[in-house]
């Protein structure tokens, strides 16, 4: 039931803002015990859900560029299967360390967004950093939504109203191919999958029926709020555990 409620909670705030929900699913998961392995798997498989449905519904609203979400998608899913791979090599204490930095690292883009916004990056960088933020998202099992929010808004310039259904577009992409390694490694527990499975379609209705009653830039502040909470949240956590 706590892992059902969970999943409901993250999936509609994934699937409203854009982020994918796993950036709260994972960690939330591994407070409950799960290891990082199993906990970026339930994750991966949870945002896959999500992603599969948010995605009916905002094409339906017309509210996905997919014009730029297959070239991100595209760039970003290489990097994902070699982070997820990736995670059999890699210790625990790292993924951890590295999901903390990676949230500081958005935090301070969205803080310096006015700036950053009147950048142009050409092609070689775009797919530089598309490449990075898959295997980001492979490795801490995130989906990729949280970087895709400042990808979209920085490189690719997307239009605020189609940030989000565009976001959901492309963790749709990248959290296929992880789930597939995932599921070739055997890290996913089939029996905790399907109540979190059963909430995230609930989810991303809910969501995706709150995000047409909210405007861009309330969507944007709400992205940001999430990030500096789980950012503190992680801090302490990861504070207590040294």
């Amino acid at each position: 039931m706590l892992y059902f409620i969970l999943s409901l909670v993250t999936s509609t705030l994934g699937s409203l803002i854009g982020i994918g929900g796993g950036v709260i699913l994972r960690p939330s998961l591994k407070l409950l015990g799960e290891s990082a392995k199993s906990a970026a798997a339930l994750s991966t498989f949870t945002v896959f859900i999500m992603a599969v449905i948010s995605v009916y519904k905002y094409n339906k609203s017309k509210k996905i560029d997919f014009r730029t979400g297959i070239k991100a998608g595209l760039l970003i899913v290489p990097g994902s299967y070699i982070g997820t791979f990736a995670i059999a090599y890699v210790a625990e204490s790292f993924i951890n360390f590295t999901y903390l930095f990676v949230l500081f690292i958005l935090i301070c883009l969205m803080f310096f967004k006015e700036k950053i916004h009147k950048i142009e990056i050409n092609y070689f960088f775009k797919l530089i950093i598309s490449l990075v933020i898959g295997f980001c998202a492979g490795i801490l099992g995130i989906g990729g939504g949280p970087f895709l929010i400042p990808l979209l808004m920085f490189v690719f310039h997307t239009e605020i109203k189609n940030i989000p259904g565009t976001s959901v577009f492309i963790v749709f992409i990248s959290s296929l191919f992880s789930l597939v390694q995932h599921a070739a490694d055997g890290n996913i527990d089939y029996i905790k999958a399907l109540p979190l499975a059963i909430a995230a379609i609930i989810g991303s209705v809910i969501g995706t029926r709150l995000n047409r009653k909210t405007d861009g830039k309330t969507v944007i502040n709400l992205y940001n709020i999430i990030m500096i909470l789980l950012f503190l949240g992680s801090l302490a956590a990861l504070t207590l555990n040294l």
